[in-house]
């Protein structure tokens, strides 16, 4: 009975939560707001995610550069601080595309131990339904190395596509196909799926799961 009569306090608990933050939606200028259905938005926040595959914590700086151009810093401390990521990333906010260098440190994958991965990366939106469904292309050229890996010379592709319900909840996929053109043979194609919700100017939640059968969920504050 204690059981029963908990559950039933914490759905409609839950329950008024949403129906609140949904109204309170309503009454908020939300074309003020970053749009964090956007893979490629600018900001400054603290993420924090865990899943199958441990827990990891990011912390981004965002900021006009110059004109129309935006800039990000991020920092990536992934899979329970088991390898780290650090990217720069350029915007042009009137044409929606830039460009990336990402690097990553002591990953292990492709059946490799300790890789570290740099590359350049060129990104852009494409509206398909305005206001509603965008892809969003990026193409990488990138070298892996490390002290007991074959230098690998790689082009990855991503075309990471989000729908929009409304301002609140969004739906997106993610195919992603990688080749390498010479060192370590790399041929493959893995896709993404991820559901989100803005509930706020500065917070969102997202859960994530790809074809690997890994599974994460991430909170995200932005300041």
């Amino acid at each position: 009975m204690l059981i029963k009569k908990l559950t039933k306090i914490a759905s409609i608990a839950t329950f008024t939560l949403f129906a609140s933050v949904n109204v309170n939606a309503q009454d908020v200028d939300q074309d003020t707001w970053v749009d964090l259905s956007d893979p490629n938005a600018i900001y400054s926040g603290v993420n924090i995610a865990g899943g199958t595959e441990g827990i990891d914590v990011s912390a981004k700086y965002g900021g006009y550069l110059n004109g129309q151009y935006k800039h990000q810093f991020i920092v990536e401390a992934m899979n329970d601080l088991e390898y780290y990521n650090i990217d720069y990333k350029v915007l042009n906010a009137s044409s929606l595309s830039g460009f990336a260098v990402e690097t990553s440190w002591d990953r292990d994958f492709w059946g490799m131990q300790d890789v570290n991965d740099s590359s350049f990366a060129v990104f852009a939106q494409v509206p398909v339904i305005e206001g509603q469904l965008n892809v969003h292309p990026k193409v990488n050229l990138g070298v892996l190395w490390g002290d007991d890996v074959e230098s690998t010379t790689y082009l990855k592709f991503d075309a990471t596509t989000r729908y929009k319900f409304n301002s609140m909840f969004w739906a997106g996929v993610t195919p992603t196909y990688t080749y390498a053109t010479e060192g370590h043979d790399i041929n493959e194609w893995q896709g993404t799926l991820e559901a989100g919700v803005q509930l706020s100017s500065a917070f969102s939640m997202v859960a994530h799961v790809n074809d690997d059968e890994e599974f994460w969920a991430d909170v995200l504050f932005i300041f």
